[in-house]
């Protein structure tokens, strides 16, 4: 345990802070004491990651589902409290008393032969607990393995996907570590399976059992090509493990065994894994190095090891055909670079002017790169009309702008504390100040509606504009919502006091409160409507179903934790929650219909879809999946191709849906088919605000602003 700094906390939430235990890609780590006496390893995330918008939605929901996997007889280090809400979020985990993986090897040579299958074997269950939650650890390494007298425990596990996907990962943020990747996080832009951590597995028992690094050192590259191409040196493996270490490192993941196989062809069962670890279990014999240990327990290397974390953007979608032809590679051939080993899709983006703050700019290139003209019909690949450029967009879901009724004026929510009224050609025609960011608008025959950000997740205030952009009306409260609804003429909000207590609130065009109805405990997020009932999903656990009109309420009904935005499909209300089970289907009287996990589908109180050709269609980080409702099985699902990881939440318009992955708008039919796709000006936007259809013309969110897509002449 390392002395505490002047720069560092003295206090984290209710716990006193001890000292430090070192640091990692996602922040600082340190030793607390609780009240009563218990210590807590607690990890404070770095100031840049806490900017991070995409980061913070991830990781409330890692948290949230790392805090159902810990345990007695889960090897995995149970998170026993958490705030991410702070201005620096952070999580506490049960203090294990113990080194590392990494150092103990460092330290003490290998583990024994008998020490190694009891650890195989603890890993194994630990990865089974953790994939039973829908989590993938993603970053299994021997430094994330600390040896406790009862036992490994693994740490950090579903955190590292916090990481992947946010804008941070464009600029170097290390998302695990080169030696432990398995292929397919090199291939396929980061897509992991439950497979991918058996794999990495492969790796730490290589290390455990033989000392050394199973893929070498060196360059990221070399290392990272060594992966793909199975260049792996076991020499110093035992005959005992190389069976068990040659089938976790096979590169087709369904060749790879299965947790529980692991266990059994480590040569125990739960009973006699449970009597094989007690003190002194890992046998560490004589320290080759002598040195002083205040603690025992270390969360990172004290060692300059050679485990580091990747630089590499490996988030970025690569194929083999992507790979350089392989070489052999020696000390004296240069080795590739890192664009060569992981090249990203080169897309040509080109502005023939551009204006400033609130400017506007007229792109005229066609798909191939030349210059045109016209605009492309509804069929073809649309051209490129304007991009409004602002200090990005309000809010993080949500439609990125609203058009008018009568089809005049686009509006648009700015992170520079204003809505922007604009002309069909993109021109500010109107720019009021409204004190705080200015989220996702709602345009109605009475005017514009915003709700400004709270700092926090939600909103502080719902604001009423007219069309000439003076503000007609305002009203305070604290929400979850991140965008108004529109119910007829009413316009409806969620409310809520934290977690414990709100409800759906529905305002008058003159700003009078029609109705307001408790939910009991307050709402995840945005309520739904439909056909005259408003759904909503809440933290306690249910989905709630209100008259639109009185808010009465119809009914209520329980669906998995933390449950989500509900969306009507035919007859069937599709819902993501937290928990084992993930998805729900509840019909429109609330009738549980059934309980699914998806694996294509990101389940959690932030899943949302939209009812396209009888299925409901959500976008996840590597594609979009079309769920059936009527069991949320996976119909048909559209692999994404473009290079970055931000995706938009997507819409449907006549018989396309539109969504937005990096920096590539995708046309998708009915049946899951690419009708074109077309690169999108201005980068990709951080949040997931879907794309919105209107008059021939999608405009689409991206890290500048807004830019316009013409569909048809």
């Amino acid at each position: 345990m390392q002395q505490l700094r002047e720069t560092d906390p003295r206090t984290i939430g209710p716990y006193e802070v001890l000292g430090r235990l070192g640091s990692g890609g996602m922040g600082e780590v340190y030793l607390a004491e609780a009240r009563g006496g218990l210590r807590l390893a607690v990890k404070v995330v770095r100031a840049e990651h806490a900017e991070d918008r995409t980061f913070r939605a991830r990781f409330r929901h890692e948290v949230r589902a790392a805090q159902t996997v810990g345990g007695a007889g889960t090897y995995t280090a149970r998170v026993v409290d958490a705030d991410t809400e702070a201005a620096r979020p952070w999580m506490a985990t049960e203090f294990v008393q113990g080194p590392n993986l990494r150092d103990a090897v460092l330290d003490r040579g290998p583990l024994p032969a008998d020490a190694v299958r009891l650890l195989a074997a603890a890993l194994a269950e630990a990865l089974a607990a953790i994939h039973a939650k829908g989590l993938v650890h993603r970053d299994l390494k021997p430094s994330n393995i600390l040896l406790a007298p009862d036992g490994p425990r693994v740490i950090d596990f579903g955190i590292v996907r916090a990481l992947e996907g946010t804008a941070l990962t464009r600029t170097g943020v290390v998302v695990g570590s080169v030696g432990y990747l398995s292929p397919e996080q090199i291939r396929n832009g980061a897509q992991v399976v439950p497979a991918s951590d058996v794999f990495s597995l492969g790796a730490v028992l290589a290390y455990a059992s033989g000392g050394k690094e199973p893929f070498g050192e060196g360059q990221d590259s070399v290392v990272l090509l060594r992966i793909l191409t199975g260049d792996v040196d076991l020499s110093a493996v035992p005959a005992e493990q190389l069976p068990l270490v040659e089938a976790c490192l096979r590169d087709d993941p369904a060749a790879r065994p299965a947790p529980a196989e692991l266990v059994v062809a480590a040569g125990h069962s739960a009973g006699s894994l449970r009597a094989g670890l007690r003190p002194g279990w890992y046998a560490p014999g004589a320290e080759k190095e002598p040195e002083t240990v205040h603690s025992g327990a270390h969360w990172v290397p004290a060692h300059d090891s050679g485990e580091r974390g990747s630089r590499v953007e490996y988030m970025a979608p690569v194929t083999l055909m992507d790979v350089p032809a392989v070489t052999p590679v020696t000390p004296a051939t240069a080795p590739p670079s890192r664009r060569g080993l992981l090249r990203a899709v080169a897309g040509g983006a080109g502005v023939v002017a551009a204006g400033g703050l609130g400017g506007w700019l007229w792109l005229r290139e066609a798909p191939d790169g030349s210059a045109r003209t016209g605009a492309g019909g509804p069929t073809g690949t649309p051209a490129t009309g304007w991009q409004y450029e602002v200090q990005g967009l309000g809010g993080r879901r949500g439609p990125c702008a609203a058009v008018s009724p009568d089809g005049a004026r686009v509006y648009v929510g700015g992170a520079d504390g204003a809505l922007h009224g604009l002309d069909l050609d993109g021109r500010t025609v109107w720019r009021t100040r409204l004190g705080a960011e200015a989220m996702a608008p709602l345009a109605t025959a009475d005017g514009v509606y915003c709700l400004l950000e709270d700092g926090q997740e939600g909103a502080s205030k719902l604001c009423a504009l007219g069309r000439g952009g003076r503000i007609r009306w305002t009203r305070s409260f604290a929400a979850n919502s991140q965008f108004p609804v529109a119910a007829g003429r009413l316009v409806l909000v969620s409310y809520g006091h934290g977690s414990d207590a709100g409800g759906v609130r529905a305002y008058a065009p003159d700003g009078s409160v029609r109705w307001s109805t408790s939910t009991g405990a307050a709402p995840t997020s945005e309520p739904t409507v439909a056909d005259g009932v408003v759904y909503v999903g809440t933290f306690g656990d249910q989905v709630q179903a209100l008259d639109a009109q009185s808010g009465k309420r119809l009914w209520a009904t329980k669906a998995g934790l933390d449950t989500g935005r509900p969306t009507p499909v035919g007859d069937t209300l599709i819902v993501g929650s937290g928990g084992e089970q993930t998805l729900h289907g509840i019909g429109r009287t609330g009738t549980p219909l059934w309980d699914s996990t998806n694996e294509k589908a990101y389940g959690s109180r932030y899943f949302t879809c939209v009812p396209f050709g009888g299925l409901g269609v959500t976008a996840s980080d590597y594609e979009l999946v079309a769920l059936d409702p009527a069991d949320g099985s996976t119909a048909w699902s559209f692999r994404f191709t473009d290079e970055g990881s931000q995706y938009s939440d997507p819409v449907v318009s006549g018989d396309t849906v539109y969504v937005r992955r990096g920096s590539t708008l995708y046309g998708v039919n009915r049946a899951g088919r690419q009708t074109w796709h077309r690169r999108v000006e201005g980068g990709a936007s951080v949040g997931t605000q879907s794309p919105v259809v209107r008059g021939g013309r999608v405009y689409v969110a991206t890290a500048d602003g807004l830019t316009v897509l013409a569909l048809d002449s």
